[in-house]
């Protein structure tokens, strides 16, 4: 299981999959209104220049290394130890939230009569089926269905289009209230969510067959990813305008509108099926992310963490009183000073302690090989 390797393609597909998830589905920073889309470009892009200042470069400094094996490097044993942990609580609530939001919106929207412990223990046993039998197999799937969702995804663009829902003038004028609430709804929210969730792969970059395709192939598709949000955000908004965050989902809202020609509407089974997608690869990733971080910590075989960090995603998501509380928390709390601990301050902090050590050693190299100085 400690030679489990995962192509550069793979690790591409499951980044896409990742960073788009369900976001695309709702209108990111609604307080800004029509200028939504800007907010999630500056965010997009700051979370570029968080990528490749810190998360990136904490990996290329210790390639054959995981986020936790890297924290008991440069933290010591007991810090190590406690920060590692903490960070499974992070992927564990993560998850969590994931797949409440998902049992929430199906029941929601979908399938009003199910009990939502159905719901999501169905979503956690695919997951943890995945999970089970290795991180190859699970960045294998991610390989194979991500065409099918984009797919998807453009034939609901092109509806939207061809029935005229789409009116550009809905994003007119352009910072009609200055570049201020533009800003503050990018930050810090649209950062936590989706974009600083990469250093989840801190976790899984190790992996990489050939590891000097790394950054590429990270790169890259996160610029694709956030792009496909932007274009999603743009266009929810040019359908609905500035009534859009006034849904739940407003892209499945939107897409509900699509009439041609008397025959072709009702375009929801193709909205449920980008949801189930997209959550799954997301609460997967860091049910994975914690699976194998706690095997890491507690020295364990991954195969014997599967279930009960699966429970632990179930009971947490059960906490929720209704779906309504887990959005109140999340953008109230979660968003604003919880999630930045785990996505900007630690991995900074990391950072730091890494290029000290070097320097550090650097130093002391020089010492023992600079000739003893004659009196």
């Amino acid at each position: 299981m400690l030679d489990e390797k995962i192509s550069a393609g793979q690790l591409a597909a499951i980044v896409i999959l990742f960073q788009i998830g369900s976001s695309s589905l709702f209108l990111l920073a609604s307080e800004a209104k029509h200028d939504a889309w800007i907010s999630v470009g500056i965010a997009m892009l700051l979370g570029m220049a968080m990528l490749l200042l810190v998360t990136m470069p904490i990996q290329a400094k210790a390639p054959h290394s995981d986020l936790i094996e890297i924290l008991n490097r440069y933290f010591g044993k007991y810090l190590g130890f406690a920060v590692g942990l903490a960070f499974i609580g992070y992927f564990i609530y993560k998850s969590v939230r994931n797949v409440r939001e998902f049992g929430d919106l199906v029941i929601l929207y979908m399938l009003p009569g199910t009990p939502l412990d159905v719901v999501m223990i169905v979503l956690l046993l695919v997951g943890a089926y995945a999970i089970y039998h290795g991180i190859e197999v699970f960045f294998r799937v991610g390989q194979l269905v991500l065409p099918w969702l984009l797919l998807i995804y453009i034939l609901l663009f092109s509806l939207l289009f061809v029935s005229g829902l789409v009116d550009f003038k809905r994003l007119l004028p352009l910072l009609e209230r200055g570049w201020m609430p533009v800003w503050n709804a990018a930050i810090p929210e649209v950062i936590s969510f989706p974009f600083g969730e990469m250093v989840v792969f801190l976790m899984f970059w190790k992996h990489v067959t050939r590891f000097s395709d790394f950054k590429k192939f990270t790169l890259l598709p996160y610029a694709f990813s956030g792009m496909f949000i932007v274009i999603t955000n743009m266009l929810i908004l040019t359908v609905l305008g500035d009534l859009s965050g006034a849904y739940v989902v407003p892209f499945m809202f939107g897409t509900s509108l699509i009439q041609i020609g008397g025959f072709l509407e009702r375009m929801d089974p193709f909205v449920s099926l980008l949801l189930f997608g997209g959550v799954f690869f997301k609460q997967t990733t860091y049910y994975l992310a914690a699976v194998l971080a706690a095997a890491q910590l507690f020295k364990i075989n991954r195969r014997f963490v599967v279930v009960p960090v699966g429970a632990a995603i179930f009971v947490g998501a059960k906490l929720f009183k209704s779906y309504m509380e887990q959005i109140r928390l999340g953008f109230e709390h979660n968003l604003k000073f919880h999630f930045p601990v785990f996505q900007i301050i630690l991995p900074v902090i990391l950072l730091l302690v890494m290029l000290v050590n070097r320097w550090l050693k650097r130093k002391r190299d020089r010492r023992v090989l600079e000739p003893p100085q004659n009196e």
